[in-house]
């Protein structure tokens, strides 16, 4: 196959074109035989001093293009199963693909495979020139580099964030009282390290409450698993494993420094257990925490969220305010319960009037601006008047659709909002009409009257078209998991200084410059070949919320901002996965993508140990990785692009007007679901390779230590509140976090497997794979995002805040955005009536019914007087305790709490 290779290039040596590819290809065959040659050697030296005979094998040859069989040397009575080097004649790589995964089969039964240690045979050289990094004794150099580096970006950003605080304050301590933040340099990072779970719920809301919650999990946990992996697996690897690591010092502390068939595997096979149940215990620990905080958000919620439901599938005949209304009060209740209907408007027809009358405004707006004989102003539609004209003519056209809109039923929709009397009668119609159940009313819990996107709640074709939209998204998904794997590939490959050298040769100058940077300085290559990787990667993964948000937007239902975000988190996180923790396992450098793909579909079986051959071999990657995410918390510090745009908008308009238009930060990579899902990664990675390397537990709990200290500071004080969805983001991380120890069972397993001398270690560390699957379901079946039981909304009705005295001005001062359940577009709804408490002695007559049903729509129920009196008492956003000294700085503060009042910090 080689020498047809050999003559091929020769043959197409005649044209320019192709005789510069052969001139390139010849180079990096020749980069490719020099480094065969240096492992030769290397082996046949070692063998040497063993004095282990090297099998009789042809030398390597001088020609280029000449590759022999690789040589090894073997054990007593081994039997030799040569393996062909990698480079072969494309027709010939799925014959090789497959005699390659019959000789892991065979090696598996107790035969010697040549060339299976990645750091010496010919192929893992190969390998390394080509695919992502592998651990190497370059790396120890390159890490050390990498942590100066990432050192001087936390310092640097450390040092911006803190110099424009003084110069910047909107940008960086907007949502921040007066008297809030110290006046010293330094001093917010005291205060963002002793703000509590509770205050950043308080200020934040329950979703970025648990966020910064789940980093204290992460930390606890590595800490849990790190010191004593480090304590005692370390000193083992190093001692007692035998140096099969070689030259590779940072391998030497690893379990790359084990020999195969070492004791060490037992000791291995008992830490798999140890981490599963340290692992477990600490997840199953979360839920008495989250479950309290989640019960204070439901019984805290504010108007009119917390009396409302939403309810779709309004049959035809019933979508009007007055049939839901007297569908509730008559049919289900048999007595007055509902506050209020709203049924949503089809405004697709207004919607469009709006935006005529936009464009016309902007034209007038510039022909103001130009001379009546203005070239353009006439291509555009003549004069000024007639502009104005046309403004006037859509202004009464907007005006009438707004009038027919909101005061017919021709355009009523099959959704609405329900708002009732009482929080109870709510509940209530939650359990009568579950979605679950197939009811004739399908109702759900609202979102926040400001998040709804309300373009999702119109009418989308058929229930048949719907479906082939969603299927159309879907499909594209899988599609940009697919077109992902070779651009990732691609990167990794070049993103090594030897693969630059063999693709671009010597750049047309007379003295290679790769090879002379190689030689004289070593370190900068160093550092590009365990840097250059991970940001590349850390830079494209960046780019993959963008594209699932533009295919959540346009093909599905999301019906809420933070329901996408939800969506956003699932998604991005098996990306993360596959393309971060995956990518060296399915990217194959030795037969092509293609290839591998296919070996693997028909064997899937061979997936294991191919993750036990190259995950183990790839630690040092990850250390550099989670060095890079501890710059990248750094970066989000600075808040760069919210300065950006604050900076350029700031020549346009006020300050306080720039700031409102720089603010919210990207919701697609900055949002809550790209968060947590980077977060959960960050906390995945260090879990899989806890035994393989140890210390990467110490950089794991410094990159979440950089995220409490950013986030704590950023929620509170820097950005805008945003809507909840009361702790669903933290509940996805932690089944993510399982499902990422499922992955550490089974890369464990195959290691296992693969060195020890016996199957009785991989067995055992199986085996936790059945104990990992019952914790499994049972954290589904416990941990439940449950809303509150009838038995919990309990007391009379004026205790439980039933009614709606002083509920708009409430809500408004949580949310700080709209108080109502109505489309912008349309006239907002009067302002409602304050309804006066029953008689003493009559409030345990509401108890004996009541409730709220929606069918398309949002049901909301207002509170008491005693609510609406204990919730008005509590600080606004980031104010001053009566002490003087700023809210937020330690103890437990509960939603409506009385250490509102005065605060305990």
């Amino acid at each position: 196959a080689v020498p047809a290779r050999r003559d091929a290039v020769a043959g197409v040596a005649a044209d320019t074109a192709a005789a510069e590819r052969a001139a390139r290809l010849r180079q990096r065959l020749l980069v490719i035989q020099r480094k065969i040659a240096e492992v030769a050697a290397a082996r046949a030296q070692a063998a040497k001093a063993a004095g282990v005979p090297m099998a009789g094998l042809p030398p390597v040859m001088a020609a280029p293009g000449l590759f022999p069989l690789e040589a090894q040397p073997l054990g007593a009575g081994a039997p030799l199963v040569p393996v062909l080097d990698s480079w072969q004649d494309p027709r010939a790589r799925p014959v090789v693909l497959a005699r390659r995964g019959r000789l892991a089969a065979a090696q598996r039964r107790g035969g010697a495979v040549v060339g299976a240690d990645p750091n010496t045979s010919i192929t893992g050289e190969i390998e390394k020139i080509q695919g992502l990094s592998e651990n190497s004794a370059e790396d120890l150099r390159a890490f050390r580099t990498n942590i100066v580096l990432q050192t001087g970006v936390v310092t640097i950003c450390i040092m911006f964030f803190s110099i424009m605080r003084y110069c910047l304050p909107l940008v960086y301590e907007g949502e921040a009282g007066e008297g809030m933040v110290p006046d010293s340099l330094f001093g917010w990072v005291c205060l963002s390290l002793q703000l509590s779970v509770d205050d950043i719920i308080f200020d934040a809301g329950l979703d970025r409450g648990m966020f910064i919650q789940f980093l204290n999990f992460a930390m606890s946990t590595l800490l849990a698993l790190g010191l004593p992996l480090v304590l005692i697996l370390c000193p083992l690897h190093y001692f007692y494993g035998g140096q099969a690591a070689g030259q590779d010092k940072l391998s030497q502390f690893d379990m790359a420094n084990v020999k195969k068939g070492s004791w060490l595997c037992w000791v291995h096979a008992a830490t798999v257990w140890y981490v599963v149940l340290t692992i477990v215990w600490s997840v199953f620990s979360q839920k008495r925490i989250f479950s309290e905080k989640r019960q204070a958000w439901l019984i805290d919620m504010p108007a009119p969220r917390d009396t409302t439901v939403f309810v779709e599938d309004v049959p035809d005949g019933r979508n009007t305010d007055d049939e839901l209304r007297r569908y509730f009060d008559e049919e289900v209740f048999g007595k007055p319960v509902v506050k209020s209907v709203y049924v949503v408007k089809d405004t697709t027809e207004l919607q469009a009037a709006i935006q005529k009358k936009k464009n016309i405004d902007d034209m007038l707006g510039a022909a103001q601006g130009k001379s009546r004989r203005d070239v353009v102003l006439k291509a555009i539609g003549g004069s000024e008047s007639a502009l104005l004209a046309e403004q006037i003519e859509a202004e009464q056209q907007v005006d009438h659709l707004r009038r027919l809109t909101d005061q017919t039923d021709d355009y009523n929709t099959n959704s609405a909002f329900v708002t009732f009397l009482n929080r109870r009668d709510a509940a209530i119609v939650m359990r009568l009409f579950n979605s679950s159940d197939h009811e004739e009313l399908s109702v759900n819990l609202p979102p926040a009257p400001d998040d709804i996107i309300w373009d999702d709640l119109l009418p989308k074709g058929s229930l048949q078209v719907q479906h082939a939209r969603e299927l159309v998204g879907n499909l594209l998904v899988f599609l940009l998991f697919i077109l992902f794997v070779p651009i990732v590939l691609f990167f990794a490959a070049i993103a090594r200084w030897e693969s630059l050298h063999a693709t671009f040769g010597n750049l047309g100058f007379g003295q290679d410059p790769f090879a002379y940077a190689q030689e004289h300085y070593p370190e900068q290559v160093a550092l590009w070949n365990g840097l250059v990787g991970t940001l590349v990667l850390t830079a494209l993964m960046g780019t993959v919320p963008t594209f699932l948000v533009l295919i959540f937007q346009t093909f599905f239902i999301m019906k809420s901002n933070a329901r996408m975000q939800l969506k956003v988190q699932v998604w991005y996180f098996y990306f993360l996965v596959i393309f971060v923790l995956l990518v060296t396992a399915i990217g194959s450098s030795d037969f092509g993508l293609l290839q591998t793909v296919t070996f693997l579909v028909r064997n899937p079986l061979e997936i294991f140990p191919r993750l036990a051959e190259k995950m183990p071999s790839s630690t040092h990657f990850y250390f550099n990785y989670l060095l890079v995410q501890l710059g990248a918390q750094a970066l989000n510090l600075t808040r760069y692009l919210n300065l950006i745009k604050y900076l350029a908008l700031r020549q346009l308009y006020g300050q306080e007007e720039a700031k409102k238009l720089s603010e919210p930060e990207d919701q697609d990579f900055y949002g809550i679901g790209s968060l947590s899902a980077r977060a959960t990664l960050n906390l995945t990675i260090p879990l899989v390779f806890c035994t393989l390397s140890p210390f990467i537990c110490v950089i794991g709990i410094l990159t979440m230590f950089m995220a409490r200290l950013a986030h704590s500071y950023l929620f509170i004080f820097a950005e805008t509140r945003k809507p909840d969805l009361g702790g669903d983001f933290f509940h996805r991380q932690l089944l993510h976090t399982q499902q990422g120890l499922f992955l550490y069972i089974i890369l464990m397993t195959g290691v296992l497997m693969e060195r020890s001398s016996s199957w009785v270690p991989g067995a055992i560390s199986a085996s936790s794979i059945l104990f990992m699957a019952s914790s499994y379901r049972r954290f589904q079946r416990e941990f439940t995002l449950r809303e509150m039981g009838l038995h919990e909304i309990k007391g009379d009705d004026q205790g439980l805040g039933i009614y709606a005295e002083g509920e708009a001005g409430k809500a408004q001062q949580e949310t700080g955005g709209p108080t109502h359940y109505k489309q912008p577009e349309l006239p907002p709804p009067p302002p409602p009536v304050v309804a006066q408490a029953p008689p003493a002695g009559a409030g345990w007559l509401s108890w004996m019914g009541g409730g709220s049903v929606g069918g398309g729509a949002f049901a909301t129920h207002t509170t008491g007087p005693a609510a609406a009196g204990q919730r008005s008492q509590r600080m606004p956003r980031n104010t001053l305790s009566p002490s003087g000294s700023p809210r937020g700085l330690g103890g437990s503060i509960g939603r409506g709490s009385p250490r509102h009042q005065a605060s305990v910090c």
